[in-house]
């Protein structure tokens, strides 16, 4: 009989099988602490591969001040931006990566948005007009999304009858996607994909413990509640507000504004370990004149 235990020693699990140890992966340990009744947060793990220096100093200094009353690398600890690995070296963490790397994804590559537009409504390389790799922190991601929806939403709508979207409703539906994706699976990408009829949403992760499709608009779950934390401080480059100003409230203000504005209900499907979220887009119309008359955002 093989001899199979799980142990941890010096803030990694193993599994023990045998004779021999392998540490257990991120997906393994999710699965574990919630048999346990306990919560592994993902995005306050230590990205080894990474280094505080790497982190961007005016980012910081945006967040916390240019002069924080105590040293940096104490204070990057304290909020949990940096942590110690096993043998004492600095860390950023996933969130602090996020949130204040220039570029994540050297670390992180699979934290990005692929944004794709199409001038018809099938998935379809020959009907693919524009296709983009959003990279950079979660905030510029966010932003960059916006504007790729913004610039392309015209696009992808026949000439006689072109297509827009409640930017509101976007930005809320890209901020929960970047906020509360699931990290910790690697090689798998928020894709966003535009249509001339709707926009589609796909976001790594199934929904966590007992939380169902159609409890979503009632009950609240943060996975990265570290990276949520950022994000309510953060502030976009393109409004000027945060990105999280209230807690809970995202998936109603998406369903109920997404369909005040098209006339149909904004859907969120499971397809095994990811979220879709559609919202349909509302047909603009002509004046007299022949000028196109669209929703405003």
């Amino acid at each position: 009989m093989v001899s199979i235990c799980i142990a941890q020693r010096a803030g990694r699990y193993y599994q023990r099988i045998g004779s021999s140890t392998r540490d257990l992966t991120p997906a393994e340990l999710v699965r574990l602490f919630q048999q346990r009744g306990r919560e592994y947060v993902f995005d306050e793990q230590a990205v080894l591969a990474a280094s505080v220096s790497g982190l961007n100093q005016h980012r910081l200094e945006a967040f916390f001040g240019r002069s924080p009353t105590i040293p940096w690398l104490d204070l990057l600890r304290n909020t949990h931006v940096a942590v110690r690995d096993e043998h004492g070296a600095d860390r950023p963490t996933v969130a602090g990566l996020l949130a204040f790397a220039t570029e994540p994804t050297d670390f992180l590559p699979s934290c990005s948005i692929e944004a794709a537009c199409y001038a018809g409504t099938e998935l379809s390389s020959d009907h693919l007009t524009h296709v983009e790799r959003l990279a950079g922190p979660a905030s510029d991601q966010i932003d960059a999304a916006t504007a790729f929806v913004a610039q392309f939403m015209q696009q992808a709508g026949p000439a006689a009858g072109r297509r827009a979207y409640d930017i509101d409703v976007v930005v809320e539906a890209i901020v929960n996607a970047v906020a509360h994706r699931d990290y910790s699976i690697g090689g798998s990408k928020i894709r966003l994909f535009l249509f001339a009829d709707r926009l589609e949403l796909y976001s790594p992760g199934k929904l966590p413990n007992t939380l169902t499709l159609d409890d979503m608009p009632y009950r609240t779950f943060t996975r990265n509640q570290l990276l949520v934390s950022f994000l309510s401080r953060l502030r976009s480059k393109r409004t000027g507000q945060v990105f999280l100003e209230s807690r809970g409230e995202g998936v109603r203000k998406i369903l109920r504004q997404g369909e005040a504005h098209s006339g149909r209900k904004p859907e969120y499907r499971l397809f095994g370990d990811e979220l879709r979220l559609t919202l349909w887009a509302r047909e603009g119309s002509r004046e007299k004149s022949g000028r196109m008359v669209t929703a405003s955002w």
